[in-house]
């Protein structure tokens, strides 16, 4: 038998991946812990380009000559807190591209709990550096991947708002 992790999937740019609320991720008052939710926002934003021409995995091994090796720094994060969630909660937390500069990211991210209320919310700017911590130009493969998913969001959200 062969188990597979849970998936999240790629909806109109943006992407949906499934959170289960453990024990060890509670404070003494049963409340998941403040930190947590850095944790969880970093989860959905690895499994978001998993398998794509943004993997981690992709860019250590990438050669010089296109680009690599490089790896992403988050450079800031911003964190704001809605509503509590509590051991044996399911969220879903949402991840998408807002901006793509040369040498950056900037990333939108949201955990909603099952009723769809916003739980906590996160603004971020993800850098790119070489492996010894300059900034780097995004490879071309990996901009792309970017400007799509970005592009596909605005795309969805000026459709609904017609």
């Amino acid at each position: 038998m062969s188990l597979k992790p849970s998936e999240g999937v790629w909806t109109n740019g943006e992407f949906s991946f499934p959170i289960r609320v453990y024990y060890e991720d509670t404070d003494v008052g049963g409340m998941t812990y403040h930190a947590r939710y850095v944790s969880f926002f970093e989860r959905i934003r690895s499994e978001s380009i998993r398998g794509s021409a943004a993997d981690v995995s992709v860019l250590m091994d990438m050669p010089e000559e296109e680009g690599g090796p490089v790896v992403y720094v988050v450079r800031n994060i911003n964190v704001t807190y809605h509503r509590q969630s509590t051991v044996g909660d399911i969220l879903n937390g949402f991840s998408r591209v807002t901006k793509v500069r040369a040498a950056a990211i900037e990333i939108a991210q949201r955990i909603e709990n099952e009723a769809g209320e916003l739980v906590a919310e996160a603004e971020l700017l993800v850098a790119i550096v070489d492996n010894k911590g300059r900034p780097k130009r995004w490879p071309q493969t990996v901009k792309a991947a970017w400007s799509q998913w970005m592009n596909e969001y605005q795309s969805s959200n000026d459709e609904g708002a017609s």
